[in-house]
């Protein structure tokens, strides 16, 4: 399976200070109709603020790589589609 949607919600809430405050604070419900396995899920409701402060900590993190959240960043999906 694709790691895209996961990347993708986590570049924008990089990005998106009102999107990670709402991820943070209720996960489950800024994740509802992302296509997110059940481990993705696990992984990002485990995630903090403080590793959002880099695309290093956010890679170190999750485990998906600098260059993936980093290229993903410009992608327009990304920059337009809130949680």
């Amino acid at each position: 399976m694709s790691q895209r949607e996961l990347i993708f919600v986590l570049a924008h809430a990089q990005l998106c200070t009102a999107c990670r405050e709402r991820l943070l604070a209720s996960p489950q419900d800024a994740l509802v109709g992302r296509w997110l396995t059940a481990d993705e899920k696990s992984l990002v409701v485990g995630l903090k603020d403080t590793d959002f402060y880099t695309p290093e900590r956010l890679a170190e993190a999750t485990g998906v790589s600098v260059s993936q959240i980093s290229e993903s960043s410009n992608h327009p999906v990304v920059r337009l589609r809130h949680l």
